[in-house]
């Protein structure tokens, strides 16, 4: 800090100088106004290349990194739906109902984002809010459904995998992002390291009660087997659950670039 200080003192000190002894050489020569008319010029020109030119070319630098942004958003996007397509069911029966009836978690439809000319992606579409009581009961049930251990593992891996991409993305390419957008990845990575720590400790005190009772009973009973699966099938999808919100907030944040690219790119 001193050090750069002292260079924008010594810098100031040179140019009061160089001014002082050319307002002195011009009025021992009587060419006064003819320094100021040229100190103007001299004064406009760096001016207009400071805040024009240089403005012209960060623009410039910007717009050809623009594609490589808004991919990298698509890359994003299609992360977070990825992990949403993982740990969350589709459908599920509705309780009660006498006939098949079933309530749709999510759905692959609705406006499709293009880059360029193509076709890359469609969004998933959350049909139940993160802050409904509903979608833990949802995912409880399909975690019962696919088996609670094989679903412990398998929100495990999708955690692991979006957050080393999210991870990827924010080392590599960080500085072309949004300061918005890079609070909310941040944040949303914050919450799958959380989660991934909270499934391992589910899995080892499943694992830790199972083991409890096989040596105090010399076996291990059915029910006392289901009741520990069930306990690890509601703590993942409780687990599950608290990601979803922060991984929302980025992924709304994305679709609506990109849907501005898209237009921004059509006209």
């Amino acid at each position: 800090m001193i050090r750069r200080n002292l260079s924008v003192v010594l810098t100031a000190s040179t140019i009061i100088c160089l001014l002082l002894v050319a307002f002195v050489l011009a009025l021992t020569q009587h060419k006064v106004p003819e320094l100021a008319r040229e100190l103007i010029v001299y004064l406009f020109a760096i001016t207009f290349a400071v805040f024009v030119v240089q403005q012209t070319l960060a623009w410039r630098e910007r717009r050809r990194w623009l594609a490589a942004k808004y991919w990298l958003y698509m890359i994003l996007l299609e992360q977070i739906d990825g992990l949403l397509k993982d740990v969350l069911p589709a459908k599920v029966p509705q309780e009660g109902a006498e006939t098949d009836e079933e309530t749709v978690v999510y759905e692959v439809a609705g406006e499709r984002i293009q880059f360029g000319g193509a076709v890359l992606h469609r969004p998933l579409q959350l049909l139940i809010s993160p802050e409904e009581k509903d979608l833990q009961s949802h995912i409880f049930w399909y975690a019962r459904e696919l088996g609670p251990s094989q679903y412990a593992d398998l929100a495990r891996t999708a955690f692991s995998d979006v957050r080393e991409q999210v991870r990827n993305v924010l080392a590599s390419s960080g500085q072309l992002m949004e300061a918005d957008i890079t609070a909310m990845l941040m944040s949303f990575d914050q919450a799958v390291a959380a989660d991934i720590r909270h499934i391992n400790s589910a899995l080892g005190l499943r694992d830790k009660r199972l083991e409890d009772v096989r040596s105090l009973d010399d076996g291990e009973t059915p029910e006392q087997s289901t009741e520990a699966d069930d306990q690890l099938a509601f703590a993942t999808s409780i687990i599950v659950e608290s990601v979803v919100s922060p991984a929302m907030k980025p992924k709304a944040w994305l679709e609506d670039h990109m849907q501005a690219w898209e237009g921004r790119s059509s006209l």
